[in-house]
């Protein structure tokens, strides 16, 4: 299913946003989060009590299941409001990218503690920058 993606990503692509194709690319998106579900089940089931706590696996089902939900939704909310259902999608993906980003654990919260890290670092890299005597002319 993953071998999809490319062509879903170029035919969204071709027709900016159409309404079929990003519930198509929603529909690609749901199956392989289903394949990851299973999996994750799976290893989740086998992991000692001392590797994954009861809590965490809780949290990571709770986490999952939320996220096929929004990519169900987005591909029916696709049909409609394309855009929308693309926006639901990225939305989903944030969950993966950033697993402690899920509900509870504050997404705004995630993000903004995201960006003040990015922004410190750079921060950073221009002090020692200006400190060494280095100047980008």
């Amino acid at each position: 299913m993953v071998s999809l993606l490319p062509f879903a990503t170029a035919w969204i692509a071709r027709t900016r946003l159409a309404s079929s194709p990003v519930a198509f690319y929603a529909g690609v998106f749901v199956c392989i989060d289903v394949a990851y579900n299973a999996f994750e089940h799976e290893v989740l089931t086998r992991a000692d009590a001392t590797q994954v706590s009861e809590d965490t696996r809780r949290v990571a089902r709770r986490r999952s299941l939320g996220v096929l939900a929004s990519f169900t939704t987005a591909m029916l909310v696709a049909f409609v409001a394309p855009r929308l259902g693309f926006g639901i999608i990225c939305g989903a993906l944030i969950l993966h990218l950033r697993p402690e980003a899920a509900p509870g654990g504050g997404l705004l919260r995630s993000l903004l503690d995201s960006t003040r890290a990015i922004v410190k670092d750079r921060v950073h890299r221009l002090r020692n920058r200006s400190r060494s005597g280095f100047t980008n002319r």
